[in-house]
């Protein structure tokens, strides 16, 4: 399926998403140029005919590739961001808690007065691989420009008298 990510559209919006940091942006923001020309193709001759329903039923188009020099800014938040992008892939693995516990010996449960104890090393939102989503987690269900999932590390003594 697919899932939008606010945080992912809003940053190419304003110009902060760490893939707007290139050499387009610096051209036109320093040097006041614009050079960047966008992936695509441009139709170069020919039209296209289309039924009362929106479909092309007659097409004698031909395209180039697209040369035309636009404003990056413009272009990241227009096309990049806005509402196409920030639709994503949500796919991720998630390691959510590990724990480990070690029993101390007998002899050490005795010497602390108790029946038994033991040490635990804790973690929660260990590990997390997402396949698009990069700023927000998408096993939340929803990005409303939520903090980050929190990584949480512990110790647990447990005696037992």
């Amino acid at each position: 399926g697919l899932m939008y990510e606010y945080m992912n559209d809003k940053m190419w919006d304003t110009g902060s998403h760490p893939d707007t940091d290139n050499k387009y942006r610096y051209e036109e923001t320093v040097n006041k140029n614009q050079t960047y020309v966008g992936d695509g193709v441009k139709v170069v001759s020919g039209t296209a005919t289309y039924d009362n329903y929106g479909r092309i039923i007659k097409d004698t188009r031909s395209y180039a590739k697209n040369d035309k020099v636009v404003s990056y800014e413009t272009y990241a938040r227009q096309f990049k961001g806005g509402s196409h992008a920030g639709v994503l892939d949500p796919t991720f693995i998630k390691l959510r808690e590990v724990t480990l516990e070690y029993s101390l010996p007998a002899k050490v449960s005795q010497k602390l007065k108790t029946s038994s104890a033991s040490l635990a090393l804790t973690a929660q939102n260990v590990f997390m691989w997402r396949k698009e989503f990069r700023f927000a987690d998408p096993d939340k269900g929803v990005d409303n420009l939520n903090s980050p999932t929190n990584r949480y590390i512990g110790a647990n003594l447990k005696l037992t008298f």
